[in-house]
């Protein structure tokens, strides 16, 4: 089969086409020379279409091995060759070295004991019974004392300008005394603006020359000065000894003598209540148990005034037998 050339339309054909040139034969058939031409056109696009090949078919990766288990088939891992390392050399140690590492062995071993020796030491001592000293009440030096200028049956305003305005609390013992607290161990109480009682036991506190933690010769004294002093009552608890200590519960478990002096008209008209007490000498911690140490084994008890109460004689109160004058 080959192509030739119309000498007419000048386009080519094929020469077996038993009809020859497709425009010559539609001219002979009748056909306008437009349609002839776009015949021919049409042709010779079709002639002149080279034939088209199949695409390549894609490549498949090749399969890769697998080896097989007793349970599944693994795939081999495809990480790059790894070489071995090399090894360490392999330093033999001499004579010096092992007795070096003998001499270390045997001083931490040596430390090692004598931290053991001083815990165990440590804990014997601490595991015993311990006394903390510490007198009550404190003994203070008497240029640090200052007089309180109160008494009973002054009205509260003058407690106000001497210690300061304070709001009052209720009386435990009394609903209707209205307690003013100045601290843990100085408290005046009152009834009607008019103060019923002064609770003191500071040491750097004096009242009428009696202050808590003098001895019980010079309150017996002062005393003497405000009136006859009389024995208002006592108690005397037993006392426990340990490891070697004179001890009692707690504070108030300390044996108890009390003095009353008796002040009337023209000097006033109130009642002084004085309390005299072993003085604390320190504590005693013992596992769970707390001792008060009065003294030590064998010691004399040194009695000292722990508390001084003024109690008014012209109002009731829980602190008095009633109005005297």
């Amino acid at each position: 089969m080959a192509l030739v050339r119309c000498p007419t339309h000048k386009i080519p054909y094929n020469d077996e086409n038993p009809r020859g040139c497709p425009a010559c034969a539609r001219e002979k058939d009748g056909a306008s020379s437009t349609s002839a031409i776009q015949e021919l056109a049409r042709a010779s696009q079709q002639s002149a279409k080279p034939p088209i090949a199949p695409a390549p078919a894609p490549k498949q990766p090749p399969a890769r091995r697998s080896v097989r288990t007793s349970r599944q088939f693994v795939r081999r891992p495809t990480s790059p060759f790894v070489t071995t390392p090399p090894k360490a050399p392999v330093v033999e140690e001499g004579l010096l070295d092992k007795l070096r590492q003998l001499a270390e062995q045997r001083r931490l071993l040596a430390v090692g004991g004598a931290s053991i020796a001083v815990l165990a030491i440590v804990f014997l001592v601490t595991s015993g019974p311990r006394f903390m000293e510490g007198q009550y009440p404190t003994v203070v030096d008497e240029a640090q004392v200052r007089p309180l200028p109160l008494q009973p049956n002054a009205p509260v305003t003058t407690m106000f300008s001497t210690l300061g305005t304070r709001l009052p609390k209720t009386n435990p013992s009394s609903p209707r005394l209205a307690q003013y607290s100045y601290g843990q161990d100085l408290k005046i109480d009152a009834v009607n603006s008019v103060i019923y009682s002064i609770t003191l036991r500071i040491p750097n506190r004096s009242w009428r020359g009696l202050r808590a933690g003098m001895d019980q010769q010079t309150a017996e004294g002062s005393l003497a000065l405000l009136g006859g002093p009389i024995e208002e009552g006592s108690s005397n608890p037993p006392s426990e000894t340990v490891s070697g200590y004179v001890t009692y519960p707690s504070f108030d478990a300390r044996p108890r003598r009390t003095l009353r002096a008796e002040v009337r008209p023209p000097n006033g008209c109130f009642d002084v209540l004085v309390d005299i007490q072993p003085r604390a000498i320190g504590i005693l911690q013992d596992g769970e148990n707390r001792y008060i140490v009065v003294a030590r084994e064998g010691d004399a008890f040194v009695w000292v005034v722990t508390q001084i109460r003024a109690v008014s004689r012209r109002i009731t109160g829980p602190y008095s037998a009633g109005p005297a004058c």
